[in-house]
């Protein structure tokens, strides 16, 4: 006997429907999404300047103070003196005067009058150190440069108000040393001259 292997052919089994697994998004990537509303829901543009309300100003209340007679006649004399202005505590609370024109810079008018023929330049700078007798200057400082013509020149120059103290420096082309004048802000001065004779 011999035995004989049928074939049966093999039951197809359906295919399991595999789904990938959906991952849950990252707590990090909730804290970033989180951080950046916050950050540019406060990021409010500056304007341009220009403001559509007036400013505001502190309100003056006027008190009255009490005569020490115990008689109060109920009629305001006029006489009662306001009580002072609080001492501001924040930039909210200065009241500025309309008259006060606040400034960034000032004019500096520089005239340089050397009565030389020789070819000259002008540097006016923030930025040296005095050493003996002379000046190392970085001329990257320099607020303002300009040539002399037959020694002259005159400008008036835009300075920061910070900018106190200025050196000026004129030299030649011929090799010589430079020659320095320190300029400083005079205060009792309607308007700044650098005058270097």
């Amino acid at each position: 006997m011999t035995k004989q292997l049928l074939a049966t052919p093999k039951k197809q089994v359906p295919a399991a429907k595999i789904t990938p697994k959906r991952e849950q998004p990252s707590q990090y990537y909730l804290i970033i999404a989180l951080s950046l509303a916050a950050l540019s829901g406060g990021c409010g543009g500056g304007g341009d300047g220009e403001s559509s309300s007036a400013p505001t100003t502190a309100p003056v209340t006027a008190t009255t103070t009490d005569t020490g007679t115990g008689t109060d006649t109920g009629t305001d004399t006029g006489t009662d003196t306001p009580d002072p202005t609080p001492d501001p505590t924040s930039l909210d609370d200065l009241v500025i005067a309309e008259e006060n024109i606040i400034e960034s810079a000032y004019q500096l008018q520089v005239q340089v009058a050397l009565n030389d023929t020789q070819r000259g330049y002008f540097s006016l700078c923030d930025d040296y150190q005095a050493q003996g007798a002379s000046y190392t200057v970085n001329y990257e400082s320099c607020l303002f440069r300009g040539p002399l013509s037959s020694g002259d020149l005159s400008a008036n120059v835009k300075i920061a108000n910070h900018q106190n103290e200025l050196i000026a420096v004129v030299w030649h082309y011929d090799g010589s040393l430079p020659n320095y004048q320190v300029w400083q802000y005079d205060y009792d001065a309607e308007s700044q001259l650098l005058s270097f004779n």
